[in-house]
């Protein structure tokens, strides 16, 4: 067991910060933690409220306004994922050079006028939808690394897992609004509407953070120049990739939770809107509920590889109660399991990542990583939604096969762990401190 790391004070801004001392963090000095996690978190907070309905409804749209088979609706989805994946890839790129601020904020404007011309031509032709869809991919995936980066930029490593958990609390405090509400005005006004929603939270999401976030990073355009090279960087990195390996079958089985169960619980067992929608909203309750206890106790544990098999388990033994299923609380008892492991394993991750590259390149790390993980949902939805309709046994199938996935992923993550303490009986006293951080996947200094 490794005893919590105390707090330690912050060390006076650098160059090529935006950080304005310590001044700038007094007002939440209590937490711990920079304003900008809780500004982040809160705009975060308005875009989920309305964006999340249309991406758990989007789905629903397809079966049940086009009358979309479950493998066409599962390939529609995967073919957003090069859009998203270039996204991933340019924005944390974009964001070393340039600094973070601009690629934070200037997206959700996009993204608000996108939605509001789904909301008047959803029903003008999938090719409408899908095109106005992946356009507002593009700016969704260039604003996550560098919020993602901003949030490592300015917190302390051994804090990494509450800053990260807070900003999980205050997005999916949306998403604990955001499906109930969604399935509240389908029922009433019609799907289109959602959209119509998200557009609104989307110009308020932008305009607060347009306001009052600061920048973290100046950018490094010294440093780089006009090389791309920073993009293959994290590529190159013989310990992140050993991380990478893992995530991508961790992010096979957390993809199924939004087209494969979406259909499983609305088409395959005729869940109603209502229903439907406080199933997904319970998951944003318990994220609110849980997610920071549950990140303090992985903080005082840190045995991080441990914590991340502990979760894929979880995400596994979910799917299976899924299956079982046959009422609505059984339903939410499933989802109460699959969100434990989400709330373990979404902060461990991205803590994980922020430990990698330095400030110069901390946002192509995050990159690299949500581009690799995306590009699981080439595979995620077409093995779900294929399943799903191949045989009347294929959601056994589908869960059991998630199951049997997610005691693979949570091997590669001991075996992960395993090494490093034969790299802590070898290297002594550097190897201890690295272990104690998790950036120790190949005993790298």
């Amino acid at each position: 067991m490794v005893e919590s790391v105390p707090p330690v004070p912050l060390p006076p801004p650098t160059r090529g910060t935006g950080d304005t001392g310590p001044s700038h963090r007094s007002r939440f000095a209590a937490l711990r933690l920079d304003r900008r996690v809780y500004l982040l978190g809160s705009a975060g907070l308005v875009r989920s409220i309305g964006r999340s309905a249309t991406f758990v409804f989007l789905p629903l749209v397809f079966a049940d306004v086009y009358h979309l088979s479950y493998l066409v609706i599962g390939a529609l989805v995967a073919a957003i994922v090069p859009v998203s994946t270039l996204a991933f890839l340019a924005g944390g790129h974009l964001s070393d050079r340039y600094g973070r601020r601009p690629f934070a904020v200037y997206p959700s404007f996009a993204s608000a006028g996108l939605m509001l011309l789904m909301w008047v031509y959803l029903d003008q032709g999938v090719p409408v939808v899908m095109g106005l869809w992946a356009i507002n991919s593009f700016f969704n995936g260039l604003t996550r690394p560098a919020q993602s980066a901003m949030i490592g930029d300015v917190t302390q490593p051994e804090l990494a897992v509450t800053a990260f958990g807070v900003q999980r609390v205050f997005t999916n405090t949306g998403f604990a609004i955001s499906p109930a509400v969604g399935g509240f005005l389908a029922d009433v006004a019609g799907l289109p509407v959602l959209f119509l929603f998200a557009a609104i939270t989307s110009l308020i999401e932008g305009t607060v953070l347009l306001l009052l976030l600061r920048e973290s990073f100046t950018g490094a355009k010294r440093v780089e120049g006009r090389s791309f090279g920073s993009i293959a960087a994290p590529f190159q990195d013989r310990a992140f990739l050993g991380l990478l390996a893992a995530l991508v079958g961790l992010a096979v089985l957390m993809n199924q939770f939004s087209t494969p169960l979406a259909l499983f619980l609305g088409s395959v067992r005729s869940v109603s809107f209502a229903e439907f929608g406080l199933i997904y909203s319970l998951n944003g309750v318990l994220v609110v509920l849980l997610q920071l206890p549950i990140g303090r106790l992985i903080e005082r544990h840190q045995e991080y590889l441990g914590w991340m098999a502990a979760g894929a388990v979880a995400y596994g033994a979910s799917f299976l109660l899924f299956d079982v299923a046959n009422a609505f609380p059984f339903y939410l008892l499933s989802m109460g399991v699959l969100t434990i492991g989400e709330d373990i394993v979404s902060p461990t991750q991205q803590s994980l990542v922020a430990g990698f590259g330095g400030s110069e390149r901390r946002g192509a790390y995050f990159g690299a990583y949500n581009a690799t993980t995306n590009a699981s949902r080439v595979v995620a939805p077409v093995i779900g939604t294929l399943l799903l309709g191949v045989t009347p046994g294929g959601p056994t199938i589908l869960w059991v096969g998630m199951f049997l996935l997610s005691v693979a992923v949570a091997v590669a993550f001991l075996r992960m762990r395993a090494n490093a303490r034969r790299r802590v009986t070898e290297g002594g006293a550097d190897a201890i401190e690295l272990l104690r951080t998790d950036v120790l996947l190949s005993g790298r200094d």
